[in-house]
């Protein structure tokens, strides 16, 4: 591995789930983790034979699922992947014959099949809804839970889906924690979502908000010099901008700017979620 970053890199290495992934033109595969610190591996995919994008995954032509683990490491496995997928998010996807595959903090898959699953119809980071008005949530040990819904939530009231949360047609936020807890937001008076990442969202009014592992919603300081005009591409923990720069969003929502020497990050092909 060679380190990109200066300064308890060690520390952050042990602890960090690799939460992401984006793929050069080239080849060459970086890898982010829950600290949103930036790793290169010397790994490489070919992006085009990149056939499905998850969060902390990725599909090669159709037959190898390639995962990222919690040290920032990639593996591959073979797997036969079903011929028609419903929809994916942050760490899973779902084929039409309700087969839910889910990928572990360790990188492992793990597949599980429920009627229920076939009539999935909105798809977020760690969770998606069913028809018959069901959310079943998606932890970063893949567990899979059906969760119970409080208040006035109603399933057929949301109208945007991102990673580790969605908006309802009344303006609602909720997020999703990594404990699986569902939550309104009450805090912030959101806008209308615009760009979304998985742990983070731009809104109508040129703000951008992050999203703790917890589920609370913040208002972060940005980088010195960013412009939110200027963000292009968004993945599942961290965006680029027109200038190539990569910018991270940590477990506690916090935004930091890591330079990668040697990379021209304007020449990322395959972003992540």
């Amino acid at each position: 591995m060679k380190p990109l970053l200066i300064g308890l890199l060690i520390i952050a290495f042990k602890n960090a789930f690799a939460q992401s992934y984006l793929i050069m033109d080239n080849g060459l595969v970086i890898t982010t983790d829950r600290q949103g610190y930036a790793y290169t591996m010397d790994s490489f995919s070919y992006p085009q034979k990149v056939t499905l994008r998850g969060g902390n995954f990725y599909v090669e032509d159709n037959n190898v699922i390639v995962s990222v683990d919690e040290r920032g490491a990639l593996y591959r496995k073979y797997e036969v992947i079903p011929e028609k997928i419903l929809g994916k998010g942050i760490n899973y996807f779902i084929s039409e014959r309700g087969e839910l595959y889910t990928i572990d903090r360790r990188g492992v898959v793990k597949v599980s099949a429920l009627e229920a699953y076939q009539h999935a119809a909105g798809f977020g980071g760690n969770y998606f809804i069913t028809g018959a008005g069901e959310i079943f949530t998606v932890s970063t040990d893949g567990d899979v839970m059906k969760e119970t819904l409080e208040g006035t939530l109603r399933i057929e009231d949301v109208v945007v889906f991102g990673g580790r949360y969605f908006m309802t047609n009344r303006g609602v936020v909720y997020t999703v924690s990594e404990e699986n807890i569902l939550a309104a937001e009450t805090r912030h008076r959101v806008g209308v979502i615009q760009k979304r990442g998985g742990n983070y969202f731009t809104d109508s009014s040129n703000l951008i908000y992050s999203v703790s592992l917890s589920g609370e919603i913040a208002v972060p300081y940005l980088p010195v010099g960013f412009r939110l005009m200027d963000m292009t591409k968004t993945g599942t923990n961290y965006f680029l901008d027109l200038y190539g720069k990569l910018y991270t969003v940590n477990d506690q929502g916090q935004i930091f700017e890591r330079i990668i020497p040697g990379v021209d990050l304007r020449n990322a092909r395959i972003i992540s979620l």
